[in-house]
């Protein structure tokens, strides 16, 4: 696909189809994650990938899925991800904040499963003082953020945004995202 066809088509996805991801395709996530810009190059960011469906179905209960509809947004038993990784950063690399090496990181992991038909979740709101012992990470680690992963049951659609931002299904389960219009977001040589 092409790559700004592919940047217009991202959708954020929170219905999955119960099909494994293979390792290589993970992999390939990872490789794209590691290669992501990094501020000075420090390279704080370290991943843990979280596959293992047993494990997987531990972590799910630690985050909250799609505030403005729950729990309509929340996947059910059967469209749940069925990998997560968790984007972490090493606070022996760096004292400052990273989370422009964790953005530039998690949307090349994005971009690499589209190119793969895999969908993403990429969620901040999830109980870090849970996961970090269930997944034995190190003090001097600290959770930034997860990307959820699977092959997408759904196919969430943009709308122009009118008065809210917030998301909505329709009766037939359609997930409808507002988006501001450019016109609305862009100015030119002044504000």
């Amino acid at each position: 696909m092409d790559p700004y066809a592919m940047i217009l088509s991202r959708r954020t996805i929170r219905r999955f189809q119960p099909k494994p991801i293979p390792r290589e395709v993970l992999d390939r996530l990872l490789e794209a994650a590691r290669l992501a810009p990094s501020a000075a190059n420090r390279q704080p960011l370290e991943f843990l990938v979280v596959d293992d469906p047993a494990r997987v179905a531990e972590v799910f209960p630690l985050v909250s899925w799609a505030g403005y509809i729950a729990p309509a947004g929340n996947p059910r038993e059967g469209e749940r991800p069925v990998a997560y990784v968790l984007v972490l950063i090493n606070r022996e690399k760096t004292p400052d904040s990273a989370a422009h090496d964790a953005a530039a990181a998690v949307m090349n992991m994005i971009y690499a499963g589209l190119a793969h038909g895999i969908g993403a979740c990429w969620m901040a709101a999830i109980d870090r003082p849970r996961l970090a012992p269930l997944l034995a990470i190190p003090d001097h680690c600290e959770i930034d953020t997860l990307l959820a992963l699977g092959y997408p049951a759904e196919s969430p659609v943009v709308e122009p945004m009118k008065e809210s931002i917030r998301y909505w299904k329709d009766s037939a389960g359609v997930l409808h995202v507002p988006k501001r219009a450019l016109a609305d977001i862009v100015h030119r040589n002044r504000y």
